[in-house]
């Protein structure tokens, strides 16, 4: 396969190559057999596997990788089709909007639930329950979802695995974890293998 180095972190020794139809590939400064020098802009002739590129040889001819023609970030709109799908970025102000709807939301439901409850929260009348049901099945289940898709697209924008979610489940602090990472931690926008910049006719 035949592309071109699209960004290389000399310090970490990480770098990205985008293929010929646009994927993008990770490598790391092992992958290369040539001995040269890495430059934004080299021709690489590689091996893919899944989202990595190996056995890279490097051509010495430097060509113009335009962020414009190959793009690496994208800050995606928050459509109703886009909120179902885990596939590109979310930055912080996105993350928290989306967020703190569906904390409403679900308080919504609760104290509905306390004030069906004829002033005992643990009980709720079996009419009550009709209407309780389908709304969390229809509704908040869905919300749920949302959220975990949020989080997976807002570790992508600081160019982390999806993966990282699972810290949710670490008792006690996993909470905390995912808060910080997703709530707080800045985008990272050159050389994030995640996210692509949306066209200007988009």
């Amino acid at each position: 396969m035949r592309g071109k180095v699209l960004h290389f972190d000399e310090q970490s020794g990480k770098g990205i190559i985008v293929s010929q139809s646009g994927e993008r590939f990770s490598f790391t400064n092992e992958d290369v057999k040539s001995k040269m020098s890495i430059y934004k802009g080299m021709e690489a002739d590689f091996i893919a596997e899944n989202a990595n590129a190996k056995e890279i040889y490097l051509s010495e001819a430097l060509y113009n990788v335009s962020d414009e023609d190959v793009p690496y970030y994208e800050e995606q709109s928050s459509g109703f089709r886009e909120l179902f799908s885990a596939k590109g970025c979310y930055t912080r102000t996105q993350y928290w909007k989306i967020t703190l709807a569906t904390v409403i939301i679900w308080a919504l439901f609760f104290i509905l639930i306390i004030f069906t409850g004829n002033g005992d929260q643990y009980s709720v009348d079996m009419t009550a329950m009709t209407l309780f049901i389908p709304i969390f099945i229809f509704l908040l289940l869905p919300l749920f979802y949302i959220n975990i898709v949020t989080s997976i697209k807002r570790f992508h924008d600081i160019n982390k695995s999806g993966w990282f979610y699972l810290f949710s489940f670490i008792p006690y602090v996993g909470g905390l974890i995912l808060l910080v990472m997703n709530g707080f931690m800045p985008s990272v926008k050159e050389g994030n293998i995640y996210c692509r910049r949306k066209k200007a006719d988009n």
